[in-house]
């Protein structure tokens, strides 16, 4: 059932949820990694996890990763493929690997950013080694070779690319929340389609009890960081930089009414969204603003379950050619077992 909401543009339809990997029918789950990207108009590949639904109750990266291909904007979806670097890791016992954010480069290379998880760990997601990327220049038929990101270990936690340049977003250090004084969050740049990586800055965002984060370019060219604050979730730590990244400017923490885990930041049309797991770690929540600063009261899509809702997204060219909103989002089915699913957001004509 199609539900229509109230934003801070006009009324946005969110469509009713469709299972994208079903997990719970091959007794496995699917914990982070939901990673998509559109690598020619109305094609996309999208990644998920396939972990035990064992270890952890099913709230692990214990597993490997895995692949489809849609060539029609999302509407249908091909073959599972696995990918080969994730699951020969996992099968020699070094690490687990969770691929969270994927983009593709102007020259049309599909580049996945990999976090490496310490497999011996009851979390296995954590701690962190260097995080490292690979690339396809065919469209997920082949990969490279992973290589090193950075020296730091950390979690990419987004990438982008503005004007032809990538720019992946790292917290670095070992473990989830920050307790260190080396524990920042770091903006690296790519001029040559992911070829070298350099460091653009240290953004300036406060890191004690800091995890997740996000970065989304604005239309005027500045860019916006995010982290999320376990001390206070009703508060998103925020930062801009009018430079691309070389230096940066804390505001004041953007309050959003029913919190936020995990931040994913999108701009459909002239409107920002922002979703991921309410406080506490339960319910799904959407929010959206015009400047991607101020946020509405939000909306909760459910509001009962915890230990679920990761989640990452895409827009993409509707039927009426329009832009619209793939979300990706891990759901409970038994303990922290989760499926896959997807829906859609756009705006009402």
């Amino acid at each position: 059932m199609e539900r229509i909401i109230k934003s801070v543009s006009g009324d946005l339809k969110i469509s009713e949820p469709e299972m994208y990997v079903d997990n719970e029918a091959r007794g496995r789950s699917g914990h982070m990694s939901h990673a998509m990207t559109e690598y020619q108009p109305g094609k996309v590949l999208d990644f998920n996890s396939n972990c035990s639904s064992k270890r952890l109750g099913g709230h692990a990266a214990y597993g490997w990763i895995e692949y489809r291909r849609s060539l029609d904007s999302g509407r249908t979806w091909g073959d599972v493929y696995e990918l080969p670097y994730a699951k020969q890791a996992f099968l020699d016992g070094k690490f687990t690997v969770s691929i969270e954010k994927a983009v593709t480069c102007p020259d049309g290379t599909v580049v996945i950013f990999g976090v490496r998880n310490d497999p011996l760990t009851e979390v296995c997601c954590e701690p962190w080694d260097t995080p490292v990327y690979l690339s396809s220049p065919d469209a997920g038929e082949t990969w490279t070779d992973a290589q090193e990101l950075s020296p730091f270990k950390g979690r990419v936690y987004d990438a982008v690319c503005h004007e032809g340049v990538i720019y992946a977003y790292e917290f670095c250090n070992t473990n989830f929340l920050g307790s260190l004084p080396e524990n920042v969050y770091r903006l690296y740049k790519s001029e040559d389609s992911c070829k070298t990586f350099t460091e653009v800055s240290i953004v300036d965002i406060e890191t004690e009890g800091r995890g997740y984060g996000a970065i989304q370019f604005r239309p005027d060219g500045s860019l916006l960081a995010y982290a999320y604050n376990s001390q206070d979730e009703c508060h998103m730590d925020t930062s801009v930089s009018y430079d691309l990244g070389k230096t940066w400017k804390k505001l004041p923490a953007g309050y959003v009414a029913k919190g936020i885990r995990n931040p994913q930041i999108a701009l459909l049309e002239d409107t920002y969204i922002l979703h991921g797991r309410g406080a506490d770690f339960k319910g799904f929540v959407f929010y959206t603003s015009k400047d991607g600063v101020n946020w509405d009261d939000g909306y909760m899509l459910e509001s009962e379950k915890s230990m679920c809702y990761y989640s990452n997204n895409l827009v993409l060219e509707g039927d009426n050619g329009k832009k619209r909103l793939l979300v990706q989002y891990s759901d409970v089915y038994k303990e922290a077992c989760v499926n896959v699913m997807h829906l859609w957001l756009e705006f009402a004509d």
